[in-house]
């Protein structure tokens, strides 16, 4: 039992040299621009706007957009924020005040790392 227990250890250290990542240090960047989705809910056009442009949705989104590249693609640095374009709600209820936004020409620049040997 000990020696196929020895033997198990000394087959995983002998192969495990053999699964690191296969980077060549380097990155490859490219840049993207697009339109990121709008908000889920109708809100006045201040919140809105505030919700579309900053925070977590913006990051959210900005990632998932350098992801649609492609496996292995990630989000480097947001080079332009865009603007943000209001539209007005096409719901059946009396209030008129509500705001459904999103950020148009958003800049991205995505990496992806080197890979193969």
């Amino acid at each position: 039992m000990k020696l196929n227990n020895f033997f198990l250890l000394f087959v995983l250290c002998l192969f495990s040299n053999q699964s690191i990542a296969l980077f060549q240090g380097g990155y490859e960047y490219k840049v993207i621009t697009g339109d990121l989705q709008p908000t889920a809910k109708c809100k006045n056009k201040k919140d809105a706007s505030k919700q579309a442009s900053t925070g977590y949705r913006f990051k959210k989104h900005s990632k998932v957009l350098c992801q649609h590249l492609g496996y292995g693609w990630r989000l480097a640095e947001i080079e332009d924020r865009g603007e943000i374009v209001c539209e007005l709600c096409e719901d059946n209820s009396e209030d008129t005040d509500k705001y459904r936004c999103h950020v148009k020409n958003v800049t991205l620049k995505c990496g992806l790392t080197k890979r193969g040997w």
